[in-house]
């Protein structure tokens, strides 16, 4: 297996820190919400930064369509906004839960029944359009075919559906590793020394080896991870080596993912709480960092569940817990513990339920005016479709759908004043250096070729590049 087939041939988790939409600049047109078209993000990490963050920009109404080329994919986005959604789950909870069923190949035991009890609640979405997200998640421009085979996809995350996990992962690696299996710890060191950690240095080593080997990013406490993550099973057409369909092509379930880029780059290398990247003994042979990438995505789940159910963003009152933010939160259950002793039973009673109520109004007021739309395909499926032209004030590309922009028809997608933003090559493991530089250079090339401008967004620092429509792309576009 070459380096890049170890990227897998789908993506369940991205190549970039997540994007604020509303923080782009991006302009929609009047009477209608902010349109964004999110292309093979690869996971929920935009959405549920935006829609979190909307207070921030004032509220503005917005409509996200997320394209992906695998059902499957599309399934986890449904679990994860769903899980991400359960307010019966306390805060600190929901967001170690989130976590766990976004980068561990393995679960807890009840983890793996959670996934499976949500996968039902998906499956009257799918089919009856009722559950907690009918009123936030569209599944009107699905076909009834594709629908099925969303709710095919759904049911199979029942424990009792065989999925070895672990024999078709290692059956990966081996592919990769080749004749240095043997010797896949060094591989796994060069790969971190070389493209891991200056990229990003807050991830460990420890941690990424462990990922590497065992396929478990997130670990929280002293738990028993030994149940497969089904939400990672997928199907890709293959020739049949033996049996009785020998010969024949068939779409066989397995675990088709990357086994290099590790599932911290989605919410693990940045935040707003630089003194989580703070470094001991900086410039000194033994420098280290006081907190590592789990940390950083704690915070940045914690944040963005946080926005959404208070209003106000979230602020830590001890910068060594990532958890010191929820303070005296009715929901958080280790809280309950130590303080509903100390206080009077009716009292702390009457706390959360005030609590729960300012809650419940904010969580409505969030999500007000919002709509995920889920399609399946790829950009290039929407060019020329008539009900798609100059229809989104924001495209946000994936370097999986960087290539759309090798598309002429490309801006024809875009509203006067649309924006580009394009994932960069800065933490994909398995290019070089100089590979990263040519990918940059090729984005900008094409962008030049649509009369796309380069502008600056605030969430740059190198892991987007920016670009907008002109006039010249309107000339360009209306030349014969």
């Amino acid at each position: 297996m070459t380096d890049s087939k170890a990227l897998g041939i789908h993506s369940m988790w991205g190549f970039s820190p997540a994007l604020d939409a509303g923080a782009v600049g991006a302009v929609s047109s009047a009477g209608r919400p902010l349109r964004v078209l999110v292309a093979q993000p690869s996971d929920i990490r935009h959405v549920l930064a935006s829609i979190s963050r909307r207070r921030r920009h004032g509220m503005p109404p917005i409509h996200f369509f997320v394209a992906e080329k695998q059902i499957e994919v599309l399934a986890r986005h449904l679990v994860l906004l769903q899980l991400a959604c359960d307010w019966e789950l306390p805060i600190r909870q929901r967001a170690t839960v989130f976590l766990e069923v976004f980068g561990n190949s393995l679960l807890q035991e009840r983890t793996a029944h959670y996934v499976h009890r949500l996968g039902q609640e998906l499956v009257e979405l799918v089919c009856d359009e009722r559950g907690s997200l009918s009123d936030v998640v569209d599944l009107s421009l699905l076909k009834y075919r594709e629908r099925d085979q969303l709710v095919e996809a759904l049911r199979a995350w029942d424990p009792k559906v065989p999925y070895d996990l672990v024999g078709l992962r290692d059956h990966r690696l081996r592919a990769h590793f080749g004749l240095r299996y043997d010797n896949k710890v060094g591989v796994i060191d060069w790969d971190y020394q070389a493209r891991v950690k200056p990229a990003a240095s807050i991830i460990h080593a420890k941690l990424y080896k462990e990922w590497r080997l065992s396929g478990v990013a997130f670990e929280f406490g002293d738990q028993r991870y030994d149940e497969p993550n089904r939400t990672l099973g997928s199907y890709a057409e293959g020739v049949m080596k033996k049996g009785k369909d020998k010969g024949f092509k068939k779409e066989v379930r397995g675990y088709w993912l990357d086994v290099v880029n590790s599932p911290y780059i989605s919410f693990g290398v940045a935040c707003a709480a630089p003194h989580l990247f703070e470094v001991s003994s900086k410039g000194s042979a033994v420098e280290q960092h006081k907190h590592h990438t789990v940390e950083v995505a704690v915070y940045n789940l914690l944040s963005c569940l946080w926005e959404v159910e208070t209003g106000e963003k979230y602020e830590l009152s001890k910068s060594s817990d990532v958890y010191s933010g929820l303070g005296e939160d009715a929901s958080d259950m280790a809280w309950h513990a130590a303080n509903d002793e100390q206080k009077d039973e009716r009292a702390a009673a009457d706390s959360r339920r005030v609590q729960a109520l300012n809650r419940a109004r904010c969580i409505v007021e969030t999500f007000s005016d919002t709509k995920v739309s889920l399609l399946h395909g790829g950009v290039d499926d929407l060019i020329g479709k008539a009900s798609f032209a100059g229809s989104f004030d924001l495209v946000i590309l994936s370097a999986l759908s960087a290539h759309a922009l090798a598309n002429e028809a490309f801006p024809s997608l875009l509203a006067d004043q649309g924006r580009v933003v394009v994932e960069t090559a800065k933490y994909i493991v398995p290019l070089s250096g100089d590979q990263e530089q040519l990918y940059d250079t090729r984005l900008q090339e094409l962008a030049a070729a649509r009369d796309l401008a380069k502008c600056t967004i605030e969430a740059e620092r190198g892991h987007f590049m920016a670009f907008e429509r002109t006039a010249a792309t309107t000339k360009h576009q209306e030349a014969p």
